[in-house]
C-alpha cells in the first residue's frame, strides 16, 4: 500500500472514477455530522487561507476491470462517507451559484463532478453504493425530483440552506472562497492499495482500530518530553491539578483559548495541538515550558469559574457568569476568559468585570431578538479579543469594539421594531428563549424571588397555537382588508408579546381567555398577573405588551454606541430563502405556513417570491393547494406551467388542480427542516418524512 497527503482537488481531477463497493453501507451521515464538517470548513475559510483541516484518510483500490485507456476506476475501501458528503456539498455550491456565477458552476461540474469526455455512468466522478446511486445521479443531472427525503437529499438541502445563511450580498467572492477551501485546504491522506492486496481484509482491519490519542494526550506527551529533569515536579504541582479541574474536551478548549488570548484569531480547535506545538517549539529551556504550564493552570482555574459559576466567590460576578452559562453558547468563552483574566490580574474590579460580561450578553440577546443568525458570531467574538489587544476589556471598550462596522449590534429602534413582528418562539434555541423571558420577569424586582431552578416553567402561548372558534371570533373583530383570522393568528401567535412562562401549560391549553385569566391571576409571576388584568387578548393587547417588553429589554440589555452601523430589519427575508431551500422535491407548502415561520404576512411572502429569484419558490402554493393566480416566474422568459414542474417533482394534483394535502409541509414541518428549535408538544409526533 502507498500513502500520500493530497487535497480533494488533486483527488477528483482527471479521468478518474470512484466507485463505492457493494459491501459498504449506504450513505448515512446525519445532521450533526454535516454540521460538524460545515463548521470545520467555515473555520478554514475564516483563517483567510492560512489554515488547513485534516479530514482523514481515503483508502482506494484499483478496479480489476481497468484498462490502460479510458477512465481509471478506483474502489473506495474506506472514507466513502466523507467523499460522498464533499461531493454533495460541491453539487450544492454549483446549484447555489448557477444564476450568479455560471463560470464557477461549470468549473465544479468539469473538475469535480463529471468526466467530461466519458460516456454512460463513467461520466460521473463518484458512484456511491447502488442504493444511493439514483438519488445521487438526480442531483448531478439536476433532475426535477432531485433533493428528496433520503439521506443524500437531506445532506444536499442542509448545504443549500447553509450556503444561503453565509452568502453575504456585499461580498461577491465568499462562496468561491468556500469552494477553494474545500478543494485545496482540506488535507486528505490517500492510501492506494496494490492490485494484489485483499481489499475486503483491508476494509475489516480499518474498522477494528483502537481508541485514538486525543489532542490533549498529544500535547501532554510533547510537554513532558520537553521537561526531561522537571517532569515529575511539573506534573504533580501543575498538570495533574489542571487535568482534574477539566474534562478532556474542556482541556482541549482551554489550550485553544490560550492561543486566542495570545491574539491568534485564526486558531481552530481541531488543529490546536499542531498550533500549540509550533508556538511552544519556540520556547527555550525547561523554565519557559514550566512557566507556560503554570500559566495554563491559572487559566484553568478561571475557565472553571466560567463553566461552573457557583465556584466564583463574588456574588455579582457569579450571577453574570451564570447568565452566560444559561445562555448556553460556547462562543462567549474567549471574551469571558479575557475578562476573568483581567479581573484576576487586578485590572478590573468584580463590578467592572460584571458590567463587561453583561455587554457580551446584551450583544447576543439583542441579535437573537432581532433575528440575526448565529453564523459569524464565533468569528466576531474571537476577533474581539484580538481587537482589544492590550486594552483593559472594560464594558466601555467592549461596547466600542462591538459597535464597529459589520458587527451587527442591534440598536434600540431595531429591537423595538423586531419585537412587534418577529417570530420569537422559533428564534435561537429553547433555553435561550426561556432565558429572555426569565430575565424579563426578574426585572420586576420581586420581594420574594421565584425559584426558577425548581419551578418547571415552560413557555405558554396566551393566544393558543391551535385557536378555538372563540379565539377566531375575537381575532375577526380586528381584521383589515383581505386578512383572514388565520393570517392574523399566524402573525401574532409566536411574537414575544403573546408569550409568557408558566408551570400550568397543560391546564391552560387552548382555553378561552376568561379561563386562562383565572390561572394567570393566581401566578407568582408579575408578567402573568399583568396579562390577567387585560379585558381581552387580541392583536391590540399583544402588540401593546410587545412594546412594553421591548422597553424593559432595552433597560436590561444595553445597546451599541450611537455611531454603530444600523442594519435593516430584513432577517426574515434571509430566513425565507433558507426555509425554501429546505423543501424536498415532491413536497409543497403554503404562503401562510411560510409567513408563520418567518414572522410575516402571506401577501408579503407572495410579493417577495414574485419579485426575487428564490430557489423552490414554485413549491409555495395557496392553502387550498392551488397555484396562486398571481404566481410569476422571476425569469420573464420562463412560461412553463408550475403544475407541470411540480408533477415532474412528484407532487400529485387532483382534477381541480389542487396539490395533495398529504404532501403539504406545515409551518412546524418547515421549521424542523430549517433546523429551528421547535417545541410544539401537541404536534411532536408529526413527521415530514
Amino acid at each position: 500500500m502507498k500513502a500520500s497527503e493530497t487535497t480533494l482537488r488533486s483527488l477528483l481531477q482527471g479521468e478518474r472514477q470512484y466507485v463505492v463497493p457493494l459491501y459498504q453501507r449506504p450513505y448515512s451521515w446525519e445532521r450533526k455530522d454535516l454540521d460538524q464538517l460545515w463548521q470545520d470548513i467555515i473555520g478554514v475559510v475564516d483563517s483567510g487561507g492560512t489554515a488547513s483541516h485534516f479530514l482523514g484518510s481515503v483508502v482506494l483500490a484499483p478496479s480489476p476491470a481497468n484498462t490502460p485507456a479510458g477512465v481509471q476506476v478506483w474502489l473506495v475501501v474506506d472514507g466513502q462517507q466523507r467523499l460522498t458528503t464533499l461531493s454533495i456539498l460541491l453539487c450544492a455550491i454549483r446549484d447555489h451559484v448557477r444564476g450568479e456565477d455560471a463560470r464557477l458552476a461549470e468549473k465544479i461540474d468539469d473538475l469535480y463532478l463529471f468526466n467530461r469526455f466519458a460516456d454512460g455512468q463513467e461520466r460521473y466522478t463518484l458512484l456511491p453504493t447502488q442504493a444511493d446511486r439514483p438519488s445521487w445521479i438526480k442531483l448531478l443531472e439536476r433532475a426535477p425530483d432531485a433533493g428528496g427525503t433520503d439521506r443524500i437529499g437531506e445532506a444536499y438541502r442542509f448545504f443549500r440552506k447553509a450556503l444561503v445563511t453565509v452568502d453575504d450580498p456585499e461580498d461577491p467572492h465568499d462562496i468561491a472562497r468556500i469552494e477553494q477551501a474545500i478543494a485545496g485546504q482540506l488535507s486528505i491522506v490517500e492510501i492506494a492499495a496494490h492490485p494484489d492486496d485483499n481489499v475486503h481484509r483491508i476494509f475489516e482491519s480499518l474498522n477494528h482500530t483502537g481508541q485514538p490519542l486525543t489532542q490533549a494526550d498529544l500535547l501532554r506527551n510533547y510537554l513532558f518530553m520537553r521537561l526531561p529533569t522537571r517532569a515529575d515536579h511539573v506534573y504533580r504541582q501543575q498538570w495533574l491539578p489542571l487535568q482534574e479541574l477539566l474534562t478532556t474536551k474542556q482541556l482541549e478548549e482551554l489550550v485553544w483559548l490560550d492561543l486566542v488570548l495570545r491574539g491568534d484569531d485564526r486558531a481552530t480547535q481541531d488543529a490546536v495541538y499542531q498550533a500549540q506545538q509550533q508556538r511552544l517549539g519556540k520556547l527555550s529551556g525547561e523554565d519557559e515550558i514550566e512557566d507556560w504550564v503554570t500559566e495554563l493552570h491559572h487559566k484553568a482555574r478561571l475557565f472553571r469559574r466560567i463553566l461552573a459559576p457557583e465556584t466564583e466567590p463574588d456574588p455579582a460576578l457569579r450571577r453574570a457568569l451564570d447568565r452566560l452559562r444559561r445562555w448556553a453558547a460556547q462562543v462567549v468563552h474567549p471574551i469571558a476568559l479575557l475578562v476573568m483574566t483581567a479581573h484576576h490580574n487586578g485590572h478590573l474590579t468584580a463590578w467592572e468585570a460584571t458590567r463587561a460580561l453583561r455587554v457580551v450578553e446584551s450583544f447576543l440577546v439583542r441579535r437573537m431578538i432581532v433575528g440575526i443568525g448565529t453564523t459569524g458570531t464565533n468569528r466576531i467574538l474571537m476577533t474581539l479579543v484580538k481587537e482589544l489587544g492590550d486594552v483593559v476589556p472594560t464594558a466601555e471598550e467592549i461596547t466600542r469594539a462591538l459597535s464597529g462596522p459589520r458587527k451587527k449590534f442591534p440598536s434600540d429602534q431595531l429591537v423595538r421594531d423586531a419585537v412587534l413582528v418577529n417570530n420569537f418562539y422559533w428564534m435561537g434555541r429553547g433555553p435561550q428563549r426561556t432565558f429572555v423571558l426569565r430575565c424579563l420577569e426578574e426585572d420586576y424586582n420581586h420581594d420574594e424571588p421565584i425559584d426558577f431552578a425548581n419551578s418547571k416553567l415552560t413557555i405558554e402561548h396566551v393566544l393558543p397555537q391551535s385557536p378555538t372558534q372563540e379565539w377566531r371570533d375575537m381575532l375577526t373583530e380586528e381584521l383589515s382588508g383581505d386578512e383572514t383570522p388565520e393570517d392574523l393568528h399566524a402573525r401574532l401567535v409566536h411574537t414575544l408579546g403573546n408569550l409568557t412562562l408558566t408551570a400550568y401549560n397543560g391546564k391552560l391549553a387552548n382555553d378561552g381567555f376568561a379561563a386562562k385569566k383565572k390561572i394567570l391571576r393566581d401566578s407568582g409571576m408579575a408578567m402573568n398577573r399583568e396579562i390577567a388584568d387585560a379585558e381581552r387578548w387580541g392583536a391590540k393587547e399583544i402588540r401593546e405588551r410587545s412594546r412594553a417588553l421591548a422597553e424593559r429589554a432595552l433597560r436590561i440589555w444595553p445597546g451599541p454606541l450611537d455611531a454603530a452601523d444600523d442594519i435593516p430589519i430584513e432577517p426574515r427575508w434571509r430566513k425565507l430563502t433558507e426555509v425554501l431551500a429546505c423543501i424536498p422535491a415532491g413536497r409543497w407548502t403554503s404562503y401562510s405556513d411560510v409567513a408563520e415561520v418567518i414572522g410575516s404576512h402571506p401577501v408579503s411572502v407572495g410579493s417577495r417570491l414574485g419579485g426575487s429569484a428564490i430557489p423552490n419558490a414554485h413549491r409555495v402554493l395557496r392553502g387550498s393547494g392551488e397555484v396562486s393566480p398571481d404566481f410569476r416566474w422571476p425569469d420573464p422568459d420562463r412560461t412553463d406551467d408550475p403544475v407541470t414542474v411540480l408533477r415532474a417533482e412528484g407532487v400529485e394534483f387532483d382534477a381541480k388542480g389542487r396539490a395533495s394535502a398529504q404532501q403539504r409541509l406545515t409551518a412546524v414541518d418547515l421549521a424542523r427542516l430549517a433546523d429551528l428549535d421547535v417545541d410544539v408538544p401537541e404536534l411532536a409526533s408529526k413527521s415530514v418524512d
